[in-house]
């Protein structure tokens, strides 16, 4: 079950999970330890530019679809190689849908979706299932494609907490805390205003509670908008590369991608 659960989330895309691949794979990518902010910053000053670094609302709310593909990798062990690279599409359409096919070559991929009301995947043995009830908190956050405008109401107890370094960048901190008590932390560069980190809490049934860590890179403008064509993905069970080769906006989709598949198909 964690192979499945820990791909669900990623602030754009998701990744794969391969249980004792990558053990403590996270330690020494955790952001150095926050200092308080500048007396004269807010909140909404920091979330602002954050806005504005992308394109500014009115462009980004003129996307209502999106289709990114491109190729997902798991760097070599100190005992393991490297995987093949596999393949990964995500498939969004506001307000609130989102599909994703993950596929590595000769062995069991990842397809998971949410239809905007209920969430499911694809398990390798028993086929199509619908997502636990403990787990649509996160996936349903994770699936809103206005988020990036929407975080004071996506989390209404959202706070800047001070700023810190993410690999040699100084970056203000902000906690957005979930309706289930876990606490994701938003990392904004200083001086881009872009997002450059995403530390997000996750439950996985039958497991506990992990963070899953998404370090985002490499914005490139698309139609007016910043997106991150490079994701590093990374838990205390897998490290994982994503890199997008094509972005595509305002694709015509049917709601029908976003249902669960019947029974013997994998979509």
């Amino acid at each position: 079950m964690k192979r499945t659960f820990a791909i669900l989330l990623l602030v754009l895309a998701s990744g794969v999970a391969v249980p004792g691949r990558a053990a403590a794979r996270s330690q020494g990518r955790t952001a150095q330890n926050s200092t308080a902010p500048p007396s004269n910053l807010t909140l909404d000053q920091v979330l602002d530019k954050y806005v504005q670094a992308l394109g500014g609302k009115a462009a980004i709310e003129k996307v209502t679809s999106r289709v990114m593909t491109g190729s997902i990798e798991s760097p070599a062990t100190g005992d393991t190689g490297s995987l093949v690279p596999g393949t990964i599409e995500v498939d969004a359409k506001a307000p609130n849908q989102r599909a994703v096919i993950i596929d590595f070559p000769g062995s069991d991929g990842d397809h998971h979706g949410f239809n905007g009301t209920s969430g499911w995947y694809v398990d390798p043995d028993d086929g199509p299932q619908d997502l636990p009830p403990d787990a649509l908190g996160a996936v349903k956050l994770e699936s809103e494609f206005y988020r990036d405008t929407r975080l004071r109401e996506l989390f209404p107890k959202i706070a800047l907490k001070g700023t810190a370094k993410v690999n040699g960048q100084e970056a203000f901190v902000v906690e957005a805390p979930h309706a289930d008590g876990g606490i994701e932390k938003l990392y904004f560069d200083t001086h881009t205003g872009l997002m450059v980190r995403d530390e997000v809490p996750v439950d996985v049934p039958g497991e506990g509670r992990t963070t899953i860590v998404n370090d985002l890179s490499d914005y490139r403008d698309v139609d007016g908008i910043k997106l991150p064509f490079a994701i590093h993905q990374t838990s205390p069970d897998f490290e994982y590369i994503i890199k997008f080769k094509e972005i595509r906006q305002n694709v015509t989709m049917d709601d029908a991608r976003f249902e669960k598949p019947k029974a013997g198909s994998s979509q």
